[in-house]
C-alpha cells in the first residue's frame, strides 16, 4: 500500500501530465494508483487525490476517462469496506453470543426431578424455570440488546454515503436536527436548503460540513447584494449557483466547493460559463463555431475553389469566404466548407492549404 507522501507525489505528477496533455503519462499514473493505492477516508482527505482523479472522468481522452471512472469506483468500494459498516460488523462479532440453554445431565448440580409413579394429569401447573435457564435467557437478551445498539443508524453529523438509492437531500439527512444558526428569513433558509441539496446529492461528506458550506455561500451572496436594491440580483445569483452545482455532469465543481478547494469568494466571482462542466463547455465552443459560419450578413459572397483539399474525404470541391472577426490590426479569418461531405474548417490567419 502506497504511503501518503507517495500518493501526494503521484498527484502532483498527474496534475502536471494533465496540464501538459501527456495522455500516455496520465494513463500510466492512473494505472499505478489503481494497483498501488488502497483508499481510506484519511488518505483521500489528506492527499485530495480523489478530487484530482474525479476531474479526469470528463477528460477528452476516452482511455483517461474510462480509467478514471474505474479508479473512482474501486476507491468507493475500498472506502465502503473500511467505513462504518465494517466497524459495525466487527462490533457484532465481538458481542457475546447467547449461552446455550442448560441441560440436565449427570454432572449438573441441580438434581433431576423424580419420575412420578402415576400418570400426570393434563391440567397440571407447569413447573417454574430452573435458575440456570433464567440466567441463560438474561444473557441472550443482553447480547441481543448490544447487537442492536451497535447496528443503530449514525447521528446526523456522521458521514452518509449514497447507496444507489435516491440522492441525499436536506430532508433525507434530517438537517433540522443539527444545531445551526438560522437567519429567521424564510427566503434565505430556502436558498440554504437548495444549495445543500445540490452539494449533497452525490457527496459522502458529513452533514455539518455541507451545511456550513451552503450557509457560507448564502451569507456571502446576501452580504454582496443587501436588500432592497440587491434582492433581484441575490435571487438570480442563488438560482445560478443551484443550477450549476446541481448539474449531473458537474461533480468536480460540487466536490471542489465541499472540500474547500474552491472558496466561496472564488465561486461567487466565477462566470456561469466557467462553472459549466467540460461537456457543456465543449458544446458551447461548438455552438460558437456554428454561429460564426452562419453569421454571413456582412461577409463577401462565397466562392467555390479547388485550392483546398478536405482532410476527411480528400475532395477539392470547397467553398470559402473571409471575415474580420477580430481587431482591425489582426488578419482576417477564413471559413472553408467542403461541398462533398460538408466538413468545415476555420483558418485563424492565412488560408489553410489542407481542410482538416
Amino acid at each position: 500500500m502506497a504511503s501518503v507522501q507517495a500518493v501526494i507525489t503521484l498527484r502532483k505528477q498527474l496534475m502536471s501530465a494533465t496540464s501538459d496533455k501527456k495522455t500516455e503519462n496520465v494513463v500510466d499514473i492512473l494505472r499505478r494508483l489503481k494497483t498501488e493505492v488502497v483508499a481510506t477516508d484519511e488518505l483521500l482527505r489528506e492527499t485530495k487525490i480523489g478530487i484530482t482523479v474525479n476531474k479526469l472522468r470528463s477528460n477528452e481522452s476516452k482511455d483517461v476517462s474510462d480509467l478514471a471512472k474505474e479508479l473512482v469506483k474501486k476507491w468507493k468500494g475500498d472506502v465502503g469496506q473500511t467505513g462504518p459498516s465494517k466497524k459495525a460488523s466487527a462490533t457484532n462479532a465481538a458481542s457475546p453470543s447467547p449461552a446455550p440453554p442448560a441441560q440436565s445431565d449427570s454432572k449438573s448440580p441441580i438434581p433431576a426431578p423424580p419420575k412420578p409413579s402415576v400418570a400426570v394429569r393434563t391440567n397440571a401447573v407447569p413447573a417454574p424455570p430452573s435458575p440456570a435457564l433464567s440466567k441463560s435467557t438474561t444473557s441472550s437478551s443482553s447480547a441481543q440488546a448490544k447487537s442492536e445498539s451497535s447496528s443503530a443508524p449514525p447521528p446526523p453529523s456522521a458521514k452518509r454515503r449514497p447507496s444507489g438509492g435516491p440522492p441525499r437531500s436536506y430532508r433525507s439527512d434530517n438537517v433540522d436536527a443539527v444545531n445551526r444558526d438560522s437567519t429567521g428569513d424564510k427566503t434565505r433558509e430556502k436558498c440554504v436548503e437548495l444549495i445543500y441539496d445540490a452539494l449533497a446529492s452525490d457527496s459522502d461528506a458529513p452533514v455539518d460540513l455541507i451545511l456550513s458550506r451552503s450557509r457560507a455561500l448564502e451569507n456571502h451572496v446576501y452580504d454582496q447584494n443587501p436588500p432592497p436594491e440587491g434582492t433581484a440580483n441575490y435571487r438570480n445569483k442563488m438560482r445560478s449557483f443551484y443550477l450549476n452545482l446541481k448539474a449531473a455532469g458537474n461533480p468536480a465543481l460540487r466536490e471542489g466547493v465541499v472540500s474547500g478547494e474552491i472558496s466561496v469568494k472564488e465561486l461567487y466571482e466565477m462566470d456561469p460559463k466557467d462553472m459549466a462542466s467540460e461537456e457543456q463547455k465543449a458544446v458551447n465552443r461548438k455552438l460558437v463555431a456554428e454561429n460564426l459560419f452562419k453569421a454571413q450578413g456582412a461577409a463577401p459572397q462565397q466562392a467555390e475553389t479547388d485550392a483546398f483539399q478536405c482532410g476527411k474525404c480528400k475532395e477539392r470541391r470547397c467553398m470559402y469566404y473571409q471575415m474580420q472577426t477580430r481587431s482591425a490590426d489582426e488578419p482576417m479569418t477564413t471559413f472553408v466548407t467542403c461541398l462533398n461531405c460538408n466538413n468545415r474548417r476555420v483558418g485563424p490567419d492565412s488560408i489553410p492549404s489542407v481542410l482538416n
